[in-house]
């Protein structure tokens, strides 16, 4: 049974689903779960497995959705001999300890645009264990030899990618292109169809702009507020390695503080396939030197 919960695990895991894997590491004396049994629990209750049953499975299930909701892993110790004092109602006898792991989808960032600071954020985010995806309509800055590691890759631009495209394995988008005008249609699609973070490089003057574009292009004025941008940490960035770091540091801290999948499980059923799309961006054309620089 662990074995197949674990199978199941990693399942979860590559289609985005946030749940709780229960584990009881330690059982003393008569009790339902031996060490080692494990169970998954989902943010509507669902489960699948078992760590023993009765009322003990359903204390740890009201423990596993607080842990998803709080985001903290946490060893709770249960009593299983009704007749000492704080103990569950159970005749068993034992006592049991389980682990409750919040497993959340990590980001996965997709970055509209290939140049300089894609490609450092890029490189920062294997170590936070965040995915890329990147979207360019030059084959040389989304290609498989630029970004070796990426998650997709997509050679298009944001009119043409966006209408058709499945947003929901993403978390993130970080726009950051070579043009004002395809950074602009960019950031139209994400308000318009993306529910998660948004980021976008630009000066003061390119927000302005940018707000007067999306209005006359028919959204709100107040749509283009959850935009953070200029986007990025303020640390007085200047080289594209710096100010990759400023961003990524707003990633983390979004994603720490308000958690990385806007999105309802039920809709983070797959993970983002390499396509078409993607296909054509592994032409075979060799990566140029970190380079493409993006329009403030």
């Amino acid at each position: 049974m662990s074995r197949q919960v674990l199978r199941e695990a990693i399942g979860l895991l590559e289609r985005r689903i946030p749940f709780a894997l229960c584990t009881v590491v330690s059982a003393k004396g008569s009790v339902p779960g031996k060490a080692g049994a494990r169970m998954l629990v989902f943010e509507d209750g669902a489960f699948q497995g078992t760590v023993g049953g009765a009322g003990l499975e359903e204390k740890v299930k009201t423990l596993a959705r607080e842990a998803l909701r709080t985001g903290k892993s946490d060893v709770h110790r249960f009593d299983l001999a009704m007749h000492r004092p704080g103990a569950l109602s159970s005749l068993c006898g034992g006592i049991v300890e389980v682990h409750i792991e919040p497993m959340l989808p990590r980001p996965h960032v997709l970055l509209l645009g290939g140049g300089h600071v894609a490609y450092e954020v890029y490189l920062l985010c294997p170590r936070l264990e965040f995915e890329v995806s990147v979207l360019d309509d030059r084959p040389e800055y989304a290609s498989r030899e630029r970004f070796p590691q990426a998650r997709g890759l997509w050679v298009a631009k944001p009119n043409d990618w966006f209408p058709t495209a499945d947003l929901s394995p993403y978390s993130h988008a970080l726009i950051m292109g070579y043009s004002h005008a395809l950074d602009s249609d960019a950031v139209y699609h994400c308000l318009a169809r993306f529910p998660g973070w948004i980021g976008v490089i630009a000066s003061n003057a390119k927000v302005k702009e940018f707000k007067k574009r999306m209005v006359e292009r028919g959204l709100p004025p107040a749509a283009s507020d959850r935009v953070e941008w200029p986007v990025g940490l303020a640390l007085g960035a200047e080289t594209p390695a710096e100010i990759a770091i400023a961003i990524v540091g707003s990633l983390l801290k979004d994603f720490k503080l308000r958690g990385a999948a806007p999105q309802a499980a039920a809709t983070a059923t797959s993970a983002p396939a390499v396509g078409p799309a993607a296909a054509a961006g592994e032409s075979g054309v060799p990566a140029a030197a970190p380079g493409g620089g993006s329009e403030p």
